[in-house]
């Protein structure tokens, strides 16, 4: 895909402008509150007007413009503007800016507009041209060119520009470079899927003769690993993005729990082979190297930051189980979760600032969110159902996880902020235990 792709055309702009430097449109993702931008996606336009915009094949430049709407509307600080809220219509006379007309996109209270110019390319779809200017000033936020030579394509190229717009706007453009694993039913089994973050390009990964559970990925994204569970017992399974091949071996003890890879490639597991599940982390032979965290009690769910210096997880040793955080360098074990008796499914954020976890309100799961350096816990999902299985995605924004508020289970993903939950679509069937990892 990578060779077919030529991104050959106009280098990104960010120059200050020179009499509002300071103004210069950006959006502040990571800090409190966020400010939304009017956003307007034009209908594609003909590169030369020679050329009409039908000679390119299977209505690629229609549907190009859909993905590119699509992707849009999963980011919360995009308000999507209609063409029928355009002041004297929404063409914009051009695709480049000194044909284009930003005096009535700024009447519409446009401040981002994307154009799209197509030229028909023998032996495939076309060139397509796309640009996202800051309306206010007419600035060329981003520009790139693409050569399209099949349908298939059109998702990759959306989300490539797509993922260059967010980063130049908030720093991070993530979300578009980034995958989900997560399971789903498949008769009294279960496999392992995965997509993109948008839903894009569904693929069964796994088709074994059991369950498979509590995926996870590596930190690099090139591996994911996951338990389990057939008439043989509980095994952990490995699965290698580059050469797609799986490793699974049984391990000791009566089970496996949420596997998960640390900060240094490592896997560390929940085994019960002492008597009481624990914590350990495993060579790269899946022997054991360590133990990460032994109590009387049933300690699971390990999730590590990308720094390696802190571990949270499940304990019941206070009683019932909270979330707690273990300092990896001093051994110092804090209990995270105050509020309810039942706090489960830690995921810590890349930065090891903020938890996120589930915590059961009158027989319903729903997240909420810990700030671990001033203590404050807060609600993030409300609504009917149960939201459970957390994961961030490798940005630090983004939270998906499983919820039931629609009827059987589905991917949905939010933000930090608590953002309205957007359905990622995962095809037929129920879906859960998302793991979020980087292409």
């Amino acid at each position: 895909m990578r060779s077919v792709l030529l991104c050959i055309l106009l280098q990104m702009v960010l120059l200050p402008m020179p009499v509002w430097a300071g103004d210069v449109l950006t959006v502040d993702i990571y800090g409190p509150g966020q400010t939304k931008i009017n956003v307007f996606i034009a209908d594609p336009l003909p590169r030369e007007a020679s050329t009409p915009l039908t000679a390119v094949p299977e209505n690629a430049p229609a549907t190009l413009q859909q993905y590119i709407q699509s992707n849009c509307a999963f980011l919360p600080f995009f308000s999507m503007v209609s063409g029928r809220d355009v002041v004297g219509g929404s063409s914009p006379g051009g695709y480049v800016a000194p044909n284009i007309d930003f005096q009535r996109f700024k009447l519409s209270r446009v401040d981002v507009l994307v154009t799209a110019a197509w030229q028909p390319r023998s032996g495939g779809l076309g060139d397509v041209e796309l640009r996202a200017y800051e309306v206010f000033s007419g600035r060329l936020i981003v520009g790139r060119g693409y050569t399209v030579q099949n349908r298939q394509q059109l998702p990759e190229v959306a989300a490539r520009f797509c993922a260059d717009l967010m980063e130049a706007l908030t720093g991070r453009g993530d979300f578009f470079r980034s995958n989900l694993a997560f399971v789903k039913r498949d008769g009294q089994r279960k496999q392992i899927f995965m997509s993109t973050a948008q839903g894009v390009g569904v693929q069964q990964l796994t088709n074994l003769n059991g369950v498979c559970m509590s995926p996870s990925w590596s930190h690099d994204g090139q591996k994911l690993v996951f338990a389990f569970l057939d008439e043989k017992g509980h095994s952990i399974c490995e699965w290698n993005r580059q050469t797609r091949e799986l490793r699974r071996l049984k391990m000791p003890g009566a089970t496996v729990i949420s596997p998960t890879f640390t900060a240094r490639g490592t896997i560390a597991v929940t085994l019960d082979m002492g008597g009481s599940p624990d914590i350990y982390e495993l060579n790269p032979d899946f022997s054991i190297a360590r133990v990460l965290e032994q109590n009387w009690g049933i300690d699971v769910s390990p999730d590590f930051d990308q720094t390696g210096s802190k571990m949270a997880f499940v304990s019941n040793r206070l009683g019932n189980p909270q979330v707690f955080i273990k300092d990896l360098t001093s051994g110092a074990v804090s209990r995270v979760s105050f509020d309810g008796k039942y706090n489960t499914a830690p995921s810590i954020s890349p930065d090891g600032k903020l938890v996120v976890y589930s915590h059961l309100i009158n027989g319903y799961h729903k997240l909420f969110l810990a700030d671990l350096t001033s203590g404050v816990e807060r609600q993030l999902t409300f609504g009917p159902g149960s939201d459970e299985d957390p994961s961030w995605s490798p940005d630090g924004y983004f939270i998906a996880f499983a919820s039931s508020r629609a009827g059987g289970y589905q991917i949905y993903v939010t933000t930090k902020h608590g953002d309205e939950p957007i359905l990622i679509p995962t095809g037929p069937g129920e879906s859960f235990s998302p793991a979020w990892g980087k292409l």
